[in-house]
This record gives structure tokens, sequence and C-alpha cells, in this order.
């Protein structure tokens, strides 16, 4: 689910939690004053909603929706405070700054603490009788000190939230081992090229030459130190653009999109030149090499990963050749 998609479902759940308050609101208010009571309410409810549920309905921008729902809440429950100046309808009112964390959006929580500061300003000198009847003047600091609280209560917990995610979105989308990208997030940009109608994609498969033989003789932390040593250098060779992805043991995949065919070529020779350098792990000098093999394609609308992963894959192991599955030479194949 990407971001717009998740703000429009975050939409549409704060509305629920307002219907529902409503609708709690409007039970309380028939036991207390029967039913002519809830026409008022009913008719200010409606007043405030139309536009979030329309803005919802046809899905608006979802922050520009988010920012008209939380200032419609907050407009209600003015009118609501001077329609029904209640203490329970006050309390409720606080309630709109908890939900608006819903969105983990420090800028809605920090505009939603001065809204309900101002609105309890509000209520503390113009409803003060029928509110704050026993309450001094001198309390309003604390009513400031419990909104100042809250807010920062709140900043603090979205940004732990943040973090959160972050190492959750690491664990999701990137290689433990080598910190590179992995194949859920490799699917991913590969789909989002595809939406965006890209001009061409190129995917380079490359496979580390006696990897095995490595492991067999300087061990598998040794093994491991080299295949990180390996993602930094093509990390180096690559562009911003450009999504290194390993795809488990010592293959590796280089997702590329925009290029012509002489730079596809270019990128070839670069990638080889860092894959034959030697790399020197705990005192000693180890040679590498790796084979490569790609798939280019310019009819994006068509094209299909798994497809393009395979050819790429073919094109490698004929590089390879039967006779160099245990070498360290290394030829260079196009699809």
């Amino acid at each position: 689910m990407n971001s717009k998609e998740l703000m429009h479902r975050q939409n549409s759940i704060l509305f629920i939690l307002v219907s529902v308050f409503y609708f709690i609101q409007i039970m309380v208010s028939i036991v207390i004053g029967g039913f002519e009571s809830i026409y008022s309410l009913a008719m200010l409810f409606l007043v405030f909603a139309i536009i979030p549920i329309v803005l919802i309905y046809i899905k608006v921008n979802p922050k520009i929706t988010m920012y008209v729902m939380v200032s419609s809440m907050y407009l209600f429950f003015y009118c609501l405070l001077k329609d029904r100046p209640y203490l329970v309808n006050y309390l409720f009112m606080w309630l709109v700054l908890p939900l608006c964390a819903l969105y983990q959006n420090a800028r809605l929580v920090v505009m939603a603490g001065i809204a309900s500061t101002i609105l309890t300003f509000y209520a503390f000198f113009y409803l003060r009788e029928e509110i704050f009847p026993n309450v001094v003047i001198e309390d309003f600091i604390y009513l400031v000190m419990f909104g100042v609280f809250t807010t920062i209560f709140l900043l603090i917990f979205i940004r732990k939230i943040s973090e959160v995610n972050d190492k959750l979105q690491q664990l999701a989308y990137q290689d433990p081992l080598t910190g590179a990208a992995n194949r859920l997030l490799l699917k991913e940009k590969f789909n989002f090229l595809k939406e965006k109608r890209t001009h061409s994609v190129a995917l380079l498969f490359i496979d580390m030459n006696g990897f095995k033989k490595i492991n067999d003789t300087y061990g598998h932390e040794v093994g491991d130190q080299l295949l990180k040593r390996v993602v930094s250098r093509l990390g180096d060779e690559l562009t911003d653009t450009d999504l290194l992805c390993r795809l488990g043991g010592d293959e590796f995949v280089i997702l590329s999109s925009n290029i012509e065919n002489s730079f596809l070529e270019s990128l070839v020779e670069r990638v080889q030149m860092a894959l034959d350098e030697a790399i020197s792990l705990n005192h000693q000098t180890i040679k590498v090499s790796g084979s490569i093999g790609w798939s280019y394609t310019t009819d994006i609308s068509q094209a299909d990963l798994e497809t393009m992963i395979r050819d790429a894959d073919r094109a490698m192991y004929r590089a390879k050749g039967s006779e160099l599955q245990d070498s360290h030479s290394t030829d260079i194949v196009k699809d």
C-alpha cells in the first residue's frame, strides 16, 4: 500500500471514529432532552460533515482532505460548545488531538494542539460559568499545560513510531547481511517503473565465480565480509536511480532504467572491473571475479520481472560456461 492509499484509509477511519462519537452524543441527547434536542445537533454535524464526505468519496488529495477534516472537527466543537456549553463536550473536544496522531504527522499534531488550546481559552473565559463554574481563574494555566504536555507526548510517540517503521522497512526491503535491496523491493521498484512508463529497463544478473571455494578455503565469515565489500564496490558504480539487489547466496541483480545500449555496455564494463579487482580481508588478498548477463527492453508495458531475471540468468550462464564454474575468468554476453 502506497502513502496516498494509506492516507485515504486514515481519512476514512477518522471520519468513522468521529461519526461514532456523534452517534453516542445523539443517544445521550435523546435520553436527556428527548428527540427535540437533537435537531440542531444533527444539522450542525451535517454542515461540517458534508465537505469531508465529498472529499473522501471523490478521493481528492488525501493531505488536503486530512487538514479539511481536522479543521471541520474543531469548527464543529466550537459551534457545539457555543450552542451546548457542557463540560462533557469540552472533554470530548480534547479527543481530537490524540485522533490526529493517527496520521503520524507532527505538523498536524502541533496544529491540533494549538487549536485545542485556543478552544480551551474560549471555553474558560467566555463560557466559564457554564463549563467551569467552580474553577478559579488561576487554574487556566493547568489546562494549557495539559494541552502542551499532551502535544509533546504525542510528538514523541510519533517519532518513536516513525523510527520503528523505518527499522521494519529496512527489515522488509533490505538484505540483512549486505544491506542491498531484497527481492521484494526489486519487485516494487520494477512495478513503479512500469507505472511511470519508463523509456527502458535493463536488468543485470551477477554471479560470483568460485564463491563456494572461497567459503571452503577462508571460512564463511570471510565469505560474508567479501559479499559486503562486493556490494559496497558495486554501489560505487551505480547512480541514485539504479537498484542493487541480492537475490541470495552470491547472486545479485542490478535494475537500471532510462538508459541506452551504449550506456548499458559502459555500466557492464564498470561493474566487471569492480568485480575483478582483488579484495584484501584479514591481511589476505582474495582474487574475485563474477559473470554477468543482462536483459534489456524498451517495451515496458509488456515487461515482466521474472522473465527478465530468467533471461539475464541464462545469459550469465552462457557467459560463465560449463568449464568456468570453479574458475575466476569472466566473459560478458548480451541477451
